[in-house]
């Protein structure tokens, strides 16, 4: 006899596959970056092909997820997520034989990013955002978990079997183990959400959103984002060289950014159901002050433990954020083109976080330290807080309306 999970346990394993899913392609990422020295040693090659080769990936999944998210919606997230299931192993492996730089560009650009990841993160969260009208915060702050995850676990795992068995081996075996977990995850997506176009949304009786043209609303989101990404990624790029530089050991200073992503775990799922209760901006503007007074406070704390509390609230800020922007998609625009939505928003947040990672850098070098990098993270928070604000303040004006997702 052929086994159905029931329909109602149905969206719990949607948000499950989807946090694995995710889990496992920003896998890809990690076996890349945690590899980076064995990787130019062997080689002879500039640092720069390898980190190049992660940020053609990183620009390709949110380019591809402008295609794929519209995709998953007209032939169903199982076959785009299947499509994504094979890219990845794909490009990762061919990655293990490469002999020449562009070689890495090509197979983690187009393989691991245009084709693989962009099949994943943006596509995953839109279908799980259609399967929840109530916990819809907690479903959503779920299935980003495998975005933390990622980070607490792939880095040590990475290392480990570098350390046994060599850096093209390590690719090889992630490849074989990715592929096969996640064809098996994919084949549980197969179900289709329930057919709720056609119901009342959350948006007014003319289609705007907020009183404003639906792609002026999507533009604002974007601008919002970029400010929130580019102070995000200031201490997630910079904490442990931040560390070091205060006298700490290479060992303690990188516990800095473990201590910000195991809190942030637990912030996606808390940010989540706080979003269930007061709204998804609202939730916002709470994460994202969090994050802007941790920044203000990593720049003048110099003492070890201190500096771990503070990093530890600073993972509770920033960790439910990025989950927060397809909640307010999900939560005042009509259901139709929702994937394309998300997946412009998050083109931008990718923009912003490369940004934010670059603008460290080039602050310290201009300053010699990292506390003008952090303020002026800080500084750029708080043009997200303003607009986060503003869009606050105009739901009390222009309060939603049931009307039909065209």
């Amino acid at each position: 006899m052929r086994f159905r999970i029931p329909d109602r346990h149905y969206p719990a394993v949607v948000v499950v596959a989807s946090l694995m899913l995710i889990f496992f392609a920003q896998g890809a990422y990690f076996v890349l970056n945690v590899q980076l020295k064995p990787i130019v040693q062997e080689m002879g090659w500039p640092r720069e092909v390898p980190s190049l080769a992660y940020a053609a990936a990183f620009f390709g999944g949110g380019v591809g997820a402008l295609y794929f998210g519209q995709l998953s919606e007209r032939i169903g997230m199982a076959r785009v997520a299947l499509f994504g299931s094979v890219m990845i192993p794909l490009g990762v492996f061919l990655t293990s034989l490469a002999e020449e730089g562009w070689h890495v560009w090509a197979t983690y650009g187009l393989f691991v990013g245009i084709l693989g990841n962009a099949c994943m993160f943006t596509p995953l969260i839109a279908n799980v955002s259609r399967w929840f009208d109530k916990n819809r915060g907690l479903a959503l702050g779920i299935a980003t978990c495998g975005q933390s995850l990622g980070g607490v676990v792939w880095s040590p795992l990475v290392t480990a079997m570098n350390d046994a068995v060599g850096w093209r081996t390590t690719f090889q075996l992630y490849a074989a183990l990715a592929l096969v977990v996640m064809l098996a995850l994919s084949l549980l997506l197969s179900r289709r959400p329930p057919d709720d176009l056609a119901k009342a949304v959350p948006s007014g009786p003319d289609g705007r959103v907020l009183g404003l043209d639906p792609r002026v609303m999507t533009a604002i989101l974007c601008f919002a984002i970029v400010c929130c990404c580019i102070p995000m990624s200031v201490p997630l790029v910079h904490l442990p060289a931040h560390g070091t530089d205060l006298g700490f050991g290479p060992q303690q200073a990188a516990l800095l950014l473990s201590t910000a992503l195991f809190a942030s775990l637990a912030s996606r799922i808390l940010g989540g159901i706080l979003a269930d209760r007061i709204g998804g901006l609202r939730a916002l503007m709470l994460g994202s002050s969090v994050q802007c007074a941790m920044l203000v406070a990593i720049a003048f704390t110099r003492d070890l433990w201190t500096l771990y509390a503070v990093c530890l609230v600073y993972g509770l800020g920033y960790g439910g954020v990025i989950a927060m922007y397809a909640y307010i998609v999900r939560e005042y625009f009509p259901l139709a083109g929702m994937a394309r939505r998300m997946a412009a928003i998050y083109l931008f947040g990718t923009f912003g976080m490369a940004m934010g990672g670059w603008l460290g850098g080039r602050i310290f070098d201009t300053a010699g330290a990292y506390g003008p990098a952090f303020l002026t993270a800080a500084a750029i928070n708080v043009v997200n807080l303003l607009v986060i604000g503003w869009l606050i303040n105009r739901t009390r004006t222009f309060r939603p309306q049931p009307a039909l997702a065209t």
